[in-house]
């Protein structure tokens, strides 16, 4: 029987902070907004043609996004709006990305809280 003492996971600080996270995880479910997303995700899926319509849009403007120095890039994400017209305006897409915007605004309000708080010395992103 292997009688070694193994190492914890998380330090006792970890730990403590896995839990509050837990915590607050569970308690953002619970929020209007994050219903909401629930519910609009779920009617969503329930058109999968809409669905991978949807998200192959959202891949294509991600990739556009990060290739955002491109002297076209204005251009291409016009194009790409024109492309996915239809489904961008369907109602049920636009629930859904409605009530996900909802939810990362939230979510930024609470990344921004904690680094406020937490006073990271980031200057160096303001040099050039």
């Amino acid at each position: 029987m292997n009688t070694e003492k193994k190492e914890a996971l998380f330090s006792p600080d970890e730990e403590n902070i896995a839990n509050k996270t837990a915590e607050l995880t569970e308690l953002l479910c619970t929020t209007q907004d994050y219903k909401r997303y629930e519910k609009h995700l779920k009617a969503l899926k329930e058109q999968p043609e809409k669905y991978h319509k949807l998200n192959e849009f959202r891949r294509k403007h991600m990739e556009l996004q990060l290739e955002a120095e491109d002297e076209r890039y204005y251009e291409r994400m016009e194009a790409l709006y024109t492309e996915y017209k239809d489904i961008l305006m369907e109602s049920v897409v636009t629930k859904f990305l409605a009530s996900e915007q909802s939810v990362c605004k939230m979510m930024r309000k609470i990344y921004d809280s904690i680094a406020l708080k937490m006073n990271l010395d980031v200057t160096y992103m303001d040099e050039t």
